[in-house]
Parts: C-alpha cells; structure tokens; sequence
C-alpha cells in the first residue's frame, strides 16, 4: 500500500483526494495531513483515515499536532511517505514542495506557483535528490498523458484548454461593476476563492501556460490556449503532420490527482457518453483578459516577471476580494507591477523570495 501525505489537506483539492480515497477504497495509506487553520477539518479527517501525524502551518495553537512550517518538515522526517500531494494555496507553496524535493519523496504537484517561482531551482531540487515532479492541474496532467503517447519530436505545440470564465461574454466597458460575488460565480469548476477569481481574470491560465513550459520544455511560440466552455477537452497536443491529439472526461479533478497519486489508478470519475456531448471552441479575447497575454510576454522575457506577476495576482486579489479595489484596478495593478523591471534570474530560494517581497511591495504601493 503507497504511504501518503497531503499538504493543505483542507482545501479543495486536498478534499476531492481525500473522498476519492474513501469512496473507492483505494489502496493509499493516509500518513500525514496538514492545514493552514482549518483544524476542525484537520482533525476530522485525521480520524477518518487514520492519519498518524498533523500538522497547523499557521500560528494557530493546537494540542498534539505539529507547528507552522518547521513543524511540517518534521512531520515529513518522522512519518516516512512514498509521495506527497501538496495542495497548499499560493506562493507559500513553494517552500514545501522544495523540502519534499530534498528529502527524495516524488511530488504530485497542485501548487502551481511552485513552478511559475521556484522555475529551474525547482527542478534542480528534484534532479538533485532523484524525486519526481507530478502535475496535478487537470491540463497538465492531460499534457503528460498526450506527451507520452508521442515522440517528443513530432509535437508541434500544446494546446491548453480555458473554460473562460463567468466574464466570457461580459463587455470590458461592464467590468467597472462586477463584484467579487460575481466573479466567484464560475460556472463549471466549484475550487476555492482565489483561484476561482483568477479563473475570472484568466490569470489562472496564465499561471498554467508558465508551468507547461517549466515542465514539459515548450517556449512561448509553441504553447497555445482555446477557449473550450464545457471543460470537456482538458488539453490537446498539434503534431507536426497536422494532427491534434486530445484528452477528455468530465470536469473532475479526481482523475488527475489520483492519477498522480497511483501508478495505475482505476476510474474515480463518471464515465464520458458521447450521445448528447456538445462541444464548442473559441478564441481567448486578449483585450479583455490581457493577463493571459502577458503570461507569454513573461515567458520570452526570462527573468524574475514571473515571480512578480504571481505576487501582484496575490496582493491584488485580495484586496479585490476585501473590496478595497475594483475588477478593473485588479487586472491594473498586475500589469503595472509586471511592467516594472525585473531583470535577471533567482539562484536560490532566498533570492526568489526576495523578489516575491519586491513584487508585493510593488503591488501594494498601487492600491
């Protein structure tokens, strides 16, 4: 049986794993789990599946549980695991994805601002201590699985799905009132607060076409991005003879982290009938979402942006959720920030977040 851990065991994702384990009984031992502040959650599912260590990465005091993130990384030397999924939220993310990486332990990857910051480090770290790196965001789970497939030479360019958002078709002159309700109204995916704003903005996108690059080694020309409203298509690879390649199934995050999770997973998802599927396909307005544009923009520049763009998003999110800022301050602030100088590249974890702080300083003075 795998031994497992899952770091932000609370959050959507950390709970779509969790039920598909118990649903389907499968053969993952539960080892470790961690929250933010989540507790009452944390304890629960603590119970459920016998988990024999937890871990609060806040300040929040708890009996019998370890403490912040000196506390994870102790968890993960005392309870041996065979993989982790971290599902921690944002740029916090980082730091443990590296400490996973230099214990050796494969990781199955849903933080993705671990790659758009960590870039190369990231790598590196798992290289350097013979663990794997596992993507858990259903786009580029579809991507490993089309790239296997193919010879890397006869793949043109990946194709990246977006649902597009509850903003599809709003008019830009209309964004002035949209409010955070509004925008966390997405209309096919249910993931926590954040990210469901960024999918609003299409900066989640964005965050995504940075991490294929990272990971799978295609540059800003040879990634491409369609609009695909139904989440059926989750991403397509364009070979050099023409041909374009896809991966469907309903919009379920269980098949990607499970996938991630076991080597041969069996179906954890609702099976695909094709008689009253209606697909349809358009192409991303760069006008109105100019965040995604900017992702390639980042891409070819090659130097700390990308850190800064993920910092703005955060800052800039939360006040926009705060209600401190409008919709369209929101998308500024970004583009402002990443607009500034950012030249050259991060060496080490210290150095990136250095340039997490400059970001956000930077971002905050826009407000």
């Amino acid at each position: 049986m795998r031994r497992i851990a899952i770091l932000g065991s609370s959050g959507s994702i950390g709970q779509r794993a969790l039920s598909a384990i118990a649903a389907f009984n499968l053969p993952l031992s539960v080892v470790a789990l961690s929250s933010h502040t989540n507790i009452d959650q944390l304890i629960a599912d603590g119970k459920r599946f016998g988990a024999n260590a937890l871990c609060v990465t806040s300040h929040v005091v708890a009996d019998g549980m370890y403490q912040g993130f000196e506390g994870l990384e102790a968890m993960l030397d005392a309870h041996p695991v065979d993989i982790v999924l971290n599902a921690i939220s944002g740029f916090a993310g980082l730091r443990a994805s590296l400490a996973i990486l230099e214990r050796g332990i494969d990781l199955a990857l849903a933080n993705k601002e671990s790659v758009v910051c960590g870039g190369s480090l990231l790598f590196d770290r798992a290289r350097a201590h013979n663990a794997q790196i596992i993507a858990v965001d259903s786009e580029h789970a579809a991507l490993s699985a089309l790239l296997s497939a193919h010879d890397r030479k006869t793949v043109e360019s990946l194709i990246i799905t977006a649902s597009g958002g509850p903003f599809r078709h709003v008019a830009k002159e209309h964004f002035k009132d949209l409010t955070p309700r509004d925008a966390l109204a997405h209309p096919t995916w249910q993931m926590g607060k954040k990210i469901t704003i960024d999918s609003a903005t299409l900066a989640n996108k964005a965050l995504e076409v940075i991490e294929a690059s990272y990971l799978f080694g295609f540059g800003a020309d040879d990634i491409e991005v369609v609009v695909h409203p139904q989440s059926i298509v989750h991403s397509m690879v364009r070979t050099t003879d023409g041909a374009v390649y896809a991966q469907l199934s309903k919009p379920d995050m269980g098949l990607a982290i499970i996938g991630a999770l076991m080597s041969t997973p069996p179906s954890v998802i609702e099976r695909l009938e094709f008689g009253s599927l209606s697909l349809s396909f358009e192409n991303p307005d760069a006008d109105r979402f100019p965040l995604l544009a900017l992702a390639f923009d980042i891409l070819r520049r090659g130097d700390r942006s990308a850190i800064a763009f993920n910092a703005a998003d955060e800052v800039a999110v939360a006040a926009f959720l705060d209600g401190a800022i409008s919709y369209p301050t929101m998308i500024d602030v970004i583009l402002r920030t990443v607009d500034l100088p950012w030249d050259g590249t991060c060496s080490s974890y210290e150095e990136i977040v250095d340039s997490d702080r400059q970001g956000r300083e930077a971002a905050l003075s826009m407000l």
